[in-house]
């Protein structure tokens, strides 16, 4: 039976115009939350400068003999400028759905839904710093290279092993009694390791009938029972079994302006007719006394 209308060569139906655009989600971590964050550096190897008083006691005698002394030394850390730019034709989008979305004239100087996209953007780069944290970048070693035994960490006792439910509270606690004891007193110690051994450590909390154990705020950190060690979960780390713990002010994150860190723009560019995207920022890492962490040097 003909109804009118011959459709048969028009593909079936889809709305792409209802949900409008979303931004994918990304896994964004906080370990810049918990570090120190200094601003105002420009681009090579600066110093963090360290400071160590020796205070030793003996029997009260007469006359005068020095023993003690103040030490001075340095740690470099390097700063790395960095950079992202994406060159985008808008005039490629009239063909697909979004012209709907688009100004009627020849101007291109406008692309739809720019602040969603620009919020993935802001994720993405977020996402790309906590790498930069854990990794660094080219030679530049980051946290995962300068925390370790070699260069002076505490060893984690035991037999480092990957986390899985039946073993991950105890490699954590194990980790955690290797942190050096001048700093076990501190408010700001934290143990960083990949989602996939968060989530081995909270079903290991679970197994050991210690779900009831309060998380500190946010999805991202709990406090590791027993302890005032803050797991912290750090996307840098995804697919590594490594995993350090220690006193999180005595890393060091160097920017050069503290806001470069979200700061980006999309601007048009007439001469070329394209919308470009550019965003540039510093940034280095560096750890005060490695002495004083722990790490289970693992891969």
């Amino acid at each position: 039976m003909a109804y009118g209308f011959d459709i048969t060569a028009l593909p079936a139906y889809t709305d792409q115009e209802s949900l409008g655009l979303i931004s994918k989600v990304v896994l964004k971590t906080d370990l810049l939350d918990y570090v120190d964050l200094r601003s105002g550096f420009t681009s090579g190897t600066v110093s963090i400068n360290l400071v160590d008083a020796d205070l030793p006691v003996t029997a009260l005698s007469c006359g005068w003999t020095s023993d003690g002394e103040v030490t001075y030394t340095q740690v470099p850390v390097t700063i790395e400028s960095l950079q992202s730019k994406t060159e985008m034709c808008v005039e490629d989008l009239r063909s697909v759905y979004q012209s709907a979305f688009m100004n009627a004239g020849t101007g291109n100087d406008f692309i739809p839904f720019e602040e969603v996209i620009s919020t993935s953007y802001s994720d993405k780069l977020r996402k790309y710093n906590e790498g930069f944290l854990i990794n660094g970048f080219g030679t530049t070693d980051g946290l995962k290279d300068q925390i370790t035994s070699a260069n002076g960490a505490q060893l984690q006792a035991g037999t480092p092993a990957a986390w899985d439910a039946s073993n991950a509270l105890e490699q954590a606690l194990d980790l955690y009694d290797a942190i050096a004891e001048e700093v076990k007193d501190r408010d700001d110690l934290i143990m960083v390791v990949s989602p996939d051994a968060y989530r081995a450590l909270t079903r290991a909390l679970v197994a050991a009938n210690l779900y009831h154990y309060n998380s500190v705020e946010g999805n991202e950190i709990i406090l590791l029972p027993g302890t005032n060690c803050k797991v912290v979960k750090s996307s840098g780390l995804v697919g590594s079994n490594y995993k350090f713990a220690g006193p999180g002010k005595m890393i060091i994150a160097a920017t050069g302006l503290t806001d470069e860190l979200d700061s980006f723009r999309f601007f048009y560019d007439q001469a070329a007719d394209v919308m470009k995207f550019r965003a540039a920022w510093r940034m280095g890492v560096g750890v005060g006394q490695v002495n004083v962490f722990a790490t289970n040097d693992m891969a």
